[in-house]
C-alpha cells in the first residue's frame, strides 16, 4: 500500500514539473510576475521574461535560475505586443500578467489616461493571447492565464477604469476558452486580492487603508507576490488540466465579507 501511495505522490508531484517547458511571462520585472517568472525558472521552465523596465528585467536576468531570457517591449504599443508575440511564438505556457492601476475619482479621470490603461489592460493583452494562442492552437496544446483582480467581484473605489478591464478580462478568458477548447488550449485567470507589491504599495501604506483591508480579510494578512506565483503555477500545470474559462479568486477571503 505505502508503495502505491509512494507512485501516486509521484505521480501527482510531476504534474508541476517544468522542465524544459517554454513559459513567457510578462511584466515580470517586479511584484507578481517577478515571483511567477522566478518560480517557473526554479521549477525548471526556459522562461522568457517580458517587462518595458530594461533594468529591472536586466536584475531578474542575474538572478533567474537556469535558461532564463529577456524582451522588453511596451504593451501599450500594439507594435511592440507584435514584436513580443513573434519573439514568443513558441512558447507552450503564457502567463499575461502586465498591467497599470490607475487611482483617481471617478469625476477627476482624463480620456488620455483612461486610453492607456485600456491599451495596456486589454487591448495589449488581448493581442498578445490571440497572437500565441493561435500559435498554441496550430500545435494543438498550449497554457494561457491572465491577470484578472478580486475587484471584479465588488466595487473598486476610484479605480473605475482598472476594474472595468479586468471584468472585461475574465469574460475574454471564458469567449477564448470556448473557441479554443476543442484545439487544446485551455485560457484561465487568476485574480488577486489585495497584494504587496510596488503597484499598489501606495494604498496598503496608508494607515485607514491598511486597516480597513486588513478588516475584510478573514486570513488577516494582504497576499504576497508568491503566493500568486504558486496560483498561476497550478493554473498552468497538468493538475488544472480539466479546468478553463475559469476566474481563480486568490484574496484571503475578502469577497467573503
Amino acid at each position: 500500500m505505502s508503495e502505491q501511495l509512494s507512485h501516486l505522490a509521484a505521480d501527482y508531484l510531476a504534474q508541476f514539473d517544468m522542465t524544459g517547458k517554454r513559459v513567457c511571462v510578462t511584466g515580470a520585472a517586479s511584484g507578481i510576475g517577478r515571483a511567477t517568472a522566478y518560480l517557473f525558472a526554479a521549477l525548471g521552465a526556459d522562461v522568457l521574461a517580458a517587462d518595458r523596465n530594461e533594468s529591472a528585467l536586466a536584475a531578474l536576468m542575474r538572478e533567474l535560475p537556469g535558461s532564463a531570457r529577456a524582451h522588453v517591449y511596451d504593451q501599450a504599443e500594439l507594435s511592440s505586443v507584435l514584436a513580443l508575440a513573434e519573439h514568443a511564438h513558441d512558447s507552450e505556457i503564457l502567463i499575461n500578467n502586465a498591467g497599470v492601476l490607475l487611482y483617481a475619482p471617478l469625476n477627476s479621470l482624463e480620456p488620455a489616461d483612461m486610453q492607456h490603461v485600456v491599451a495596456v489592460n486589454l487591448t495589449g493583452a488581448i493581442a498578445l493571447t490571440q497572437r500565441i494562442g493561435r500559435a498554441m492552437a496550430a500545435r494543438a496544446r498550449g497554457t494561457i492565464v491572465h491577470t484578472g483582480s478580486q475587484v471584479v467581484g465588488n466595487g473598486a473605489e476610484h479605480r473605475a477604469v482598472y476594474a472595468a478591464t479586468k471584468a472585461a478580462i475574465s469574460q475574454f478568458v471564458r469567449t477564448a476558452a470556448l473557441e479554443w477548447g476543442p484545439s487544446g488550449v485551455r485560457v484561465n485567470c487568476l485574480a488577486p486580492g489585495r497584494t504587496l507589491t510596488d503597484m499598489n504599495r501606495h494604498l496598503l501604506d496608508a494607515p485607514d487603508e491598511r486597516a480597513h483591508a486588513l478588516q475584510r480579510i478573514p486570513l488577516g494578512r494582504f497576499g504576497l507576490p508568491p503566493d500568486m506565483a504558486n496560483a498561476f503555477i497550478f493554473l498552468a500545470s497538468e493538475a488544472s488540466s480539466y479546468m478553463t474559462g475559469q476566474t481563480l479568486v486568490v484574496d484571503g477571503g475578502w469577497l467573503l465579507v
